[in-house]
């Protein structure tokens, strides 16, 4: 059986309506960033927005990037080869909140595929033993390329801060693609 595991944010769910709500608050320019590092662009009180927002109940509100995502994750749910599993690194742990926002967009998982535990995310996939894990985060890329986790990257317009690491890993702009590319989901194929 081969286990592959999911980022949420930005990967699944659609974090822009929250991240653009910061940058308004704060009156900055959306993503003049480039890297993850945005205490190195934006002021303190940007940072703490975003950090804040990412803690606030909005986050679990987020629709999902790719309306047609909900009903192609069922169907791999059901394919007796494949095991999936969500893991997040999201600021505060509420595995609940996860959960149910997954099922609320039509995502028909149990609460033990959902992985919203303390530690690096690159930790826990090493322990976990991923087929394939699909990230947008920088720092996760990384870990995953150091522990030798085959990773592929989420990687578009509005994902700016991880276009550095295009030429070092593998990347599509949407999970569609990447899945479709990977031979994991076939459009015409249906199960």
């Amino acid at each position: 059986m081969k286990r592959i595991t999911f980022d949420l944010d930005d990967v699944i769910f659609d974090m822009k309506p929250l991240i653009h709500r910061a940058f308004d608050i704060c009156g900055e320019s959306y993503f003049k960033s480039t890297d993850w590092d945005l205490t190195s662009c934006y002021s303190e009180e940007m940072v703490a927005t975003l950090r804040d927002l990412f803690g606030h109940d909005m986050l679990y509100t987020m629709p999902v990037l790719d309306p047609g995502m909900p009903e192609i994750l069922n169907n791999l749910m059901t394919r007796p080869d494949l095991e999936i599993l969500f893991v997040t690194e999201r600021k505060y742990k509420q595995p609940e909140k996860t959960f149910n926002q997954l099922r609320d967009a039509g995502i028909n998982c149990y609460f033990d595929q959902v992985y919203d535990k303390p530690g690096k995310k690159s930790d826990i996939l090493k322990e976990l033993k991923p087929y394939v894990h699909f990230d947008d985060s920088p720092h996760v890329v990384s870990g995953c390329l150091e522990k030798n986790i085959p990773v592929v990257m989420i990687s578009n317009n509005s994902t700016l801060y991880n276009h550095h690491l295009r030429s070092r890993v593998e990347h599509y702009n949407s999970l569609r693609r990447a899945l479709q590319a990977r031979g994991i989901y076939n459009p015409r194929e249906k199960r």
